[in-house]
């Protein structure tokens, strides 16, 4: 018996369109589900996905996009956007390199410390 995301992957597939099937509503809580393009939300998509899905949604994410988009989108992001255990297994599956952290403020701190004691 086939899982019901394994089946929406096949029928998906099948009919040669992308759909997201409904165990990524909860990741992507923040979008509106029935406004939801697989191509144009993809950034956010794989990366809620890699951060807060399972391993059968990272397949549905290797099978929708493939292994080289997904580096690229990742790439483009902050190591600070994801859990550190997630981000390492990316590492190790989509060949990323060291991603960069923000910057911190080039402001000085003791100038930031003076201007609040004023």
């Amino acid at each position: 018996m086939l899982s019901p995301l394994i089946y929406a992957i096949l029928s998906d597939m099948k009919n040669g369109k992308k759909k997201l099937p409904p165990s990524f509503k909860p990741l992507l809580w923040s979008l509106r589900w029935s406004e939801i393009d697989v191509e144009k939300d993809k950034a956010d998509i794989i990366l809620n996905a890699i951060n807060e899905g399972t391993l059968a949604e990272w397949r549905w994410l290797i099978n929708a996009y493939g292994k080289k988009t997904i580096n690229q989108v990742l790439k483009k992001r902050l190591a600070g956007e994801f859990h550190p255990e997630s981000l390492n297994l990316a590492t190790v599956i989509f060949s990323l390199p060291k991603l960069p952290y923000a910057r911190r403020s080039s402001y000085p701190k003791s100038r930031r410390l003076v201007s609040q004691t004023r």
